[in-house]
Parts: C-alpha cells; structure tokens; sequence
C-alpha cells in the first residue's frame, strides 16, 4: 500500500466510529410514525410485519456489499442498475427518486405537523401550516445554496432515537400484562404483506450507506459489519418501540400518526416530555426536508441534462442554473400538500406509496445484481426476495401503481426520444459495460 492510500485510510471511519453514524443513516423521521401506523394495520402481526422486513434487508445488504465492491467510491444505485440493464433502465431512476421525493416528504411534512397540532391541541389547519412551512423552509435554504450537515442530521435521529428509548424503559413495567397484544395470529396474515411494504420505509434509504461507505478506512472490508449491525440494532429498535405503544395503547384508540406522543401521555411523563419530542421531532423532519431537497435538485438536473425532463426546468438565460432546478420540486410539493391539506387521513398511505417505488428501484437492483453476477448464493438469495417484493407490490395495488405508472412514463419517454433521434440514438453508451464506472450521480438524503 502506497503511503498517500494509507494516509487516506487513517484519516477514515474505524468500524466502532462507523456503527452510530450507520444507524443515523438508516434511521429518519419515520420513527416518529411506524411503529404507531404497523400496529395500527397490523395489529397481533405487527411483530411478524417487522421481522419480515428486517430479514427483506438482508439480502440486499449482501447486494449492497457487492455494490461498494464494484463501486468503492460509492457511485449509488444508477451506475449499479446502469452495470446489469444497460442506460435506458439506469436513466429512469433520478425520475423515480423524483416522484418518490414529492410524495414522501410532505408526508414527513405533514407528520411534523400533526405533532404541533396534537401536542399543542391546535386545530387541523396548524398541521398544514407547519407542512408547509418545513418546504418552504427547506426550499429557501437550498436556494441559499447552504446544506445541513450529514452529522448534523444524524445527531438530529439520535435524539430522536434517545428519547424513544427513554420511553421504551418507562413502558416496560406495562410489558407484563400486555403482550398478548403482539402474540402473531393466523387471523389476519393477509395484512402482513401489506404492513411489509410500509414498514420498509423505516428501512428504504439504507442504500445511503454505500454513499456513508466512502467515509470507511476499509469500504470493502468494513461496510457488511457495519451494516449489518446497523440494520440489527434499528430492526430491533422498531419492534420494541410497536411493542411500547401495543402494551400502553389499545389499538382501537392508537393515531397511525402521532403514536409516539401517545406513548409519552401512557407513561406519564407529562408536557414537558410532548414539548421535548415535538421540537426534537420538528428539527429532525426539517433537516430531512433540507437534504431531501437538495437531493431532488440534483436529480432534476441530472434528468434535465439527460434528456429525460426538459432543459427549460434548469435553464435560465440560455444557462444551467441549479436554483432553477428547484422550481420543478416547489411545484409538485405543492400539489402533494393540497392533496394532504384536503385528506390528511393519506399521510400514512401516501408514505406506503413513496415505499413502493424504493421496491421497484430495488427490483431493478436486485435484476441487475442477477445479470452481472449470475446465479450465485448471494444472487440466488436476492432472488428470493425479489418474489416476496414482486408479491407485495401485487398484494398493495393502490400502492404500487404510481412507481409503476412513473416507470413505464419514463421508459415510453425516452423510446419517443430515441424514435425521434433516429438509429444513431438507440446505441448503449460503453458506461452500460460491466466493469465500468458511470458518471456520479448525487442522489437524495436521509428520510
């Protein structure tokens, strides 16, 4: 090893520095919401739902090992599914992390507002001010051009995570008398599949840790530990904060949505502690919706410089502007908030959809994977998730027809494209070789 590489290497995250920094990664707002909104649909399988989820991950987690492998300086999944299914699939995904984007985060949005709302018994429209003004506040501070801080964000999920687990504690005595309630039945299992696939929001994003992985002195050696001990920790995390809130809350009086203000007002801990969640909760969504945002803008721009959305929405005076780049975003977080102002019973479904297009960009992973690596046993594992996903996505059609329409919108408009171009424009550029390395791609951040 060269002295400038081991150099580099020194400077990098040891495993035990990596670990919490992994679990922020993974972490995000839905903490404040999931646990609440699986029991809700869930109800005795809420635990099956959650292990189910977990396991789902794992394989991919191999995949994702193989991604860093290939990719150590963490180019994301568009140059992976790029590798397997060529550039007309890989062009696709800034488009679907779009629409994923305009629909998941004023969801989060509106989470937040729901959180002043009940803490503060304010009326419904305090929640929609406080959505609204989470976007337009992240929209203004990336049209300042500044970025929160990737540490900053994670600290914010730590103390969300702190909090939780303060009243996971005070909700233990509680533990005793009511784990009847999350006893799996075989009465109700056709909720499972369903509650799997709004569960896998608390786990979507961990393909950010293959960006996280450029930070490791050893990506290749350290990022399986590392996540795999991420995913465990959070997993379980989840599964006993569903257990808190089953034990403390009777499940026909649970909010899908505010759940963990519940658990607050079960243990007794009075306002001081609804305050403290609230704002915790509040700074976290925020600095979410910040680098939500800026994520959004760079894959608008990144698809205006493709051809796959027009030029005109990153032009400005015949220059690319990245401010430009965020009128498109303002524009669809406002149609996703009126939907929401009008229904904000969708807040929990809307979230299930922004799910079901982080499946499908997995099944077109989890396709390439098979492509460039043939039938191996960690292919031959992703395999098998790929069918329990497939039948998810099948089993919650109201969910997954939006990535699937996004999709196919996106693969018809660059077939139109190429018509047009003539011959000359349906040839694979050589980035879709295995072996080579396409372009970075700057992909959104944290939930």
């Amino acid at each position: 090893m060269t002295d400038t590489t081991h150099d580099t290497a020194s400077r990098g995250l040891t495993r035990r520095q990596a670990v919490p920094l992994a679990i922020g990664s993974i972490a995000g707002s839905g903490i404040l919401f999931l646990p609440s909104a699986v029991y809700g649909r869930a109800g005795h399988n809420s635990l099956l739902v959650w292990a189910l989820s977990t396991l789902l991950c794992l394989p991919m987690l191999l995949m994702f090992d193989d991604m860093v492998r290939t990719n150590p300086d963490g180019r994301g999944i568009e140059a992976f599914i790029r590798l397997g299914l060529g550039d007309v699939f890989a062009r696709c995904v800034p488009v679907m992390f779009i629409a994923l984007v305009i629909v998941g985060l004023p969801s989060g949005a509106f989470v937040a507002g729901r959180y002043v709302a009940q803490t503060f018994g304010m009326e419904r429209v305090t929640t929609i001010v406080i959505a609204v003004a989470v976007l337009v506040v992240a929209l203004l501070i990336n049209l300042a051009g500044v970025r929160a801080s990737t540490r900053v964000q994670t600290a914010a999920t730590w103390g969300l995570v702190l909090v939780a687990t303060v009243l996971l504690l005070s909700a233990a005595p509680s533990a005793r008398d009511g784990l009847h309630t999350v006893v799996p039945s075989t009465e109700g299992l056709g909720v499972v599949l369903p509650g799997v696939l709004l569960a896998f929001w608390a786990f979507a994003g961990f393909e950010n840790l293959t960006f996280l992985a450029r930070e490791f002195r050893d990506p290749e050696r350290d990022f399986l530990p590392v996540s795999s001990i991420a995913l465990t920790v959070y997993g379980v995390f989840t599964i006993l904060l569903t257990v808190a809130i089953a034990v403390t809350v009777p499940r026909d009086e649970v909010d899908e949505v505010v759940g963990l203000l519940q658990l607050v007002e079960a243990v007794g801990y009075g306002e001081a502690m609804l305050w403290a969640v609230t704002f915790i909760a509040c700074c976290a969504m925020l600095l979410n919706a910040i680098a939500w945002v800026w994520g959004v803008s760079q894959l608008t721009y990144d698809a205006a410089d493709n051809g796959m959305l027009p030029a005109a929405l990153v032009t400005s005076g015949g220059r690319k502007s990245r401010g430009r780049s965020l009128a498109l975003p303002a524009v669809l977080f406002s149609a996703t908030t009126v939907l929401l102002g009008f229904e904000p019973s969708l807040v929990v479904d809307t979230t299930a959809t922004a799910s079901a297009i982080f499946m499908l960009l997995y099944v077109l992973s989890i396709i390439s994977y098979l492509r460039v690596r043939g039938l191996t046993i960690r292919s031959g594992l992703n395999l098998v998730l790929l069918v329990v996903i497939a039948i998810s996505l099948v089993e919650s059609p109201q969910h997954a027809l939006y990535g699937v329409v996004v999709l196919l919108l996106a693969l018809g408009a660059q077939a139109f494209r190429r018509r047009g171009e003539g011959p000359a424009a349906t040839a694979e550029p050589d980035a879709a070789a295995p072996g080579r390395q396409a372009p970075e791609h700057a992909e959104g951040g944290d939930r």
